[in-house]
């Protein structure tokens, strides 16, 4: 299943498309003006009619008689189809420009079909932007951001690998803000037996629920080295904090051997996760950060490790993006007055992270939560003031509730949990007019709920709606937030400017009513079980209209009649996928999302 975004183009300098323009494989039109389309491309898109050779392979009778149609709707009322039809067709048609045709008079259907299936714009169901039509001169809160969570895990959140490959991963899909969680290094007498240097850590005993509950009450205690076993509160009297856990691992180790220096991991901490060093994964950072994209990355950086190891960290920050790190604020734009333009940050990597006014609160909280005799391992020691340092124009700053938002710091960075912000919105209108009115001059961050353990994501249009620039994903898995998250951000580099009425000094969003017609035509090769039962089930074509709903009863979900054949035709269906009459929709928060039912 894949989602198809509505975008409109540049106001300014283009005009607009229709709401069908992302629907590469559909006629361009208005949403008065229904049409039909091969939808085959669209949702079996790796299924190619020619090979890398440009021999032609097969092609259903159900399929090709459509293709058929479509060539000679393209001749016209001559039945001939010229080099000027032809591009009309891609123009018109397919929503493509292009001059990459045989250089003949006229087209057999054969040649068409042959031109028209090579190009990969005209079958990808998500229109390419010109990269002229991002605009790069607003402040950096004006934009949506794609954002990941917990990057560096390649699994689920409890027990998967670390590693600095899936940062490169990401980066190179268009991802511009990443998150990395740093503790302290573990030091070891002897070179791991890993060749990328990473550690499982072994916790005792602990099921998948009591490990959840290492986060919320217990607290870890070395007895040797690499092995943890559980303390709770009640064995142990006292609780552990990062710092005394690391001077632990440092006696433990010293007398067995001598210590090189030990650099800060990268972690999920408090699970089964493995580790990577963060020296590795600032690598990885620089080496595909701007290969092709020159938009700026945000670092994220959610700092367990102790001062030393902080120190460090900014060492190792300055060494490896050397060129790249903001270290100090441009000349002309005062952090603590205004936010930088987009176009003044390419190829920058900024540092997010808290500053030391805001640790002051946090260790004030961990200094009662230990006298308290409750666990200090969720508090974290404050932040160095070299580290502090690095938080320019993007610092995080502590969300409590709603008063938060009366902060005026033009680099202030919110995060709040999936679960705060659905209780926030849900409030009254007042509450919510706050929220936006903050996200049209501020940054706010949301980040999946803790019990996500199997790195599913939430709806990102929902925050996007209210303003929210960083929704961070869950990247490791693929399901209906990713797919809408990789529709928003296609073919943008990873930062999308928000549409008028989501601006800083705007506060009128511009809504329309949409009527939205589907006619699915045909299919081919569609995959199915082998044996007995195959001939049982029944393919069918689903899809979901991704808008604000006027009401959570509104049904935007449309089917088509089941086909009991891996080749469906559905003829010139006389029940298409219609939408109509949706009102208050805002065209560039707004997806189309089509897939196929085979059961």
């Amino acid at each position: 299943m894949s989602c198809i975004s509505f975008r409109r183009k540049d106001k300014k300098k283009k005009e607009k498309p229709s709401f069908m323009r992302r629907m590469t494989t559909m006629k361009i039109a208005s949403p008065s003006q229904p049409t039909s389309a091969l939808f085959m491309a669209s949702l079996v898109s790796s299924a190619q009619v020619f090979n890398a050779t440009q021999k032609p392979m097969y092609i259903h009778d159900a399929f090709k008689k459509h293709a058929v149609r479509v060539w000679k709707e393209a001749c016209g009322g001559d039945k001939v189809l010229t080099h000027e039809k032809f591009l009309r067709f891609f123009k018109r048609t397919q929503g493509v420009i292009t001059t990459d045709l045989p250089d003949k008079d006229v087209y057999t259907f054969e040649e068409f079909f042959w031109a028209w299936s090579n190009n990969k714009a005209a079958w990808n169901a998500v229109r390419p932007l010109d990269p002229t039509e991002i605009d790069l001169t607003y402040p950096i809160s004006n934009y949506f951001i794609s954002s990941s969570h917990n990057t560096y895990l390649e699994g689920n959140q409890l027990s998967s690998k670390s590693s600095a490959e899936a940062y490169k991963a990401v980066l190179r899909n268009g991802c511009r803000c990443i998150e990395i969680d740093v503790w302290n290094g573990v030091p070891s007498p002897t070179p791991s037996k890993s060749p990328h240097g990473e550690h499982r850590r072994h916790i005792s005993n602990v099921s998948a629920m009591s490990r959840t509950s290492v986060r919320h009450g217990s607290s870890l205690s070395v007895d040797q080295p690499g092995l943890y076993t559980m303390r709770t509160p009640r064995d142990s009297g006292t609780s552990l904090d990062p710092k005394e856990l690391s001077d632990r691992l440092y006696q433990s180790t010293s007398s067995s051997g001598s210590i090189k220096r030990v650099e800060p991991i990268v972690h999920h901490h408090g699970t089964m996760t493995t580790t990577v060093p963060f020296r590795e994964v600032c690598k990885a950072v620089r080496e595909e950060a701007f290969v092709t994209n020159h938009l700026p990355i945000i670092v994220s950086l959610e700092v367990g490790a102790d001062r030393e190891q902080q120190e460090m960290m900014v060492e190792i920050m300055k060494e490896e993006w050397a060129g790249l790190l903001l270290e100090e604020p441009f000349e002309d734009c005062d952090h603590l007055k205004q936010q930088p333009r987009l176009e003044q940050l390419l190829d920058k990597i900024l540092i997010k992270v808290k500053r030391l006014d805001d640790c002051n609160g946090e260790i004030q909280e961990a200094q009662r939560g230990r006298s308290l005799n409750v666990s200090s391992l969720r508090s974290k020691p404050p932040i160095c003031e070299m580290l502090a340092a690095l938080a320019i124009y993007t610092c995080s700053e502590h969300f409590d509730d709603l008063k938060s938002l009366s902060s005026t710091t033009p680099s202030h960075i919110f995060s709040v949990n999936e679960d705060k912000f659905l209780d926030m919105i849900s409030q009254d209108k007042a509450k919510l007019k706050k929220i936006m009115d903050h996200n049209r001059q501020y940054f706010m961050r949301l980040y999946p709920k803790g019990l996500r353990f199997d790195s599913s994501n939430p709806d990102p249009t929902i925050p996007w709606r209210r303003g929210v620039q960083m929704v961070a994903m869950n990247w490791q898995k693929t399901d209906e937030g990713t797919m809408l998250n990789d529709a928003m951000f296609a073919d943008t580099n990873g930062w999308i400017l928000k549409p008028t009425g989501f601006l800083t000094n705007h506060d009128e969003i511009p809504k329309r009513t949409v009527d939205l017609r589907i006619t699915v035509l045909a299919g081919q090769s569609i995959p199915v079980p082998e044996g007995g039962q195959a001939k049982k089930l029944r393919t069918r074509v689903k899809v979901e209209l991704h808008v604000e709903k006027p009401n959570k009863s509104l049904d935007l979900t449309r089917t088509t009649q089941p086909q009991a054949t891996e080749n469906p035709d559905w003829e010139r269906n006389p029940y298409p996928l219609e939408f109509l009459g949706v009102g208050g929709v805002v065209e560039e928060l707004s997806f189309v999302r089509p897939g196929l039912l085979v059961g």
